[in-house]
């Protein structure tokens, strides 16, 4: 078990969603939350209140892996990925959503995942980075509506 990065209660190691306060797992944490102040988080492993910097918890002494990539390079490979290799879902496949990635696959021959992959490659390169994190860093097609 691990515990959430925002309320701290235990949840699933599978969990991409804590299923207390609702906050993905993969996001960046930009506010407090009850008890924890913006410059702290909860470490992943023991759930104690430590600085958001941190890379070891002091308490059990465990890495902390980053929930929060830098999501201007993210948004720059992915949109470049869709628009070079689009047509064989390398963009999904590097956002992290295996079941689209898969099914450009399956049609690359088409031409239609090359034009999609075109379409999001600009959409992707043109969102700024907190529209990149909310509507397509998910690997979804043409983002979250």
């Amino acid at each position: 078990m691990k515990h959430c990065i925002n309320c701290g209660d235990q949840i699933n190691d599978t969990a991409e969603r804590c299923p207390s306060c609702g906050v993905a797992q993969t996001t960046t944490l930009e506010e407090g939350y009850e008890d924890r102040t913006e410059n702290e988080k909860y470490c992943l492993e023991c759930g104690e209140l430590i600085n958001r910097k941190a890379e070891i918890c002091p308490e059990c002494g465990v890495r902390q892996y980053s929930t929060s990539s830098d999501a201007n390079s993210d948004k720059i490979v992915a949109g470049i990925l869709a628009l070079l290799l689009g047509g064989i879902g390398a963009h999904k496949f590097y956002q992290g959503n295996i079941k689209y990635g898969v099914l450009y696959l399956c049609f690359f021959w088409t031409g239609i995942p090359s034009l999609l992959g075109l379409v999001e490659g600009i959409l992707i390169l043109i969102a700024d980075d907190a529209e990149y994190e909310r509507k397509y860093a998910d690997g979804s097609i043409f983002g979250q509506f």
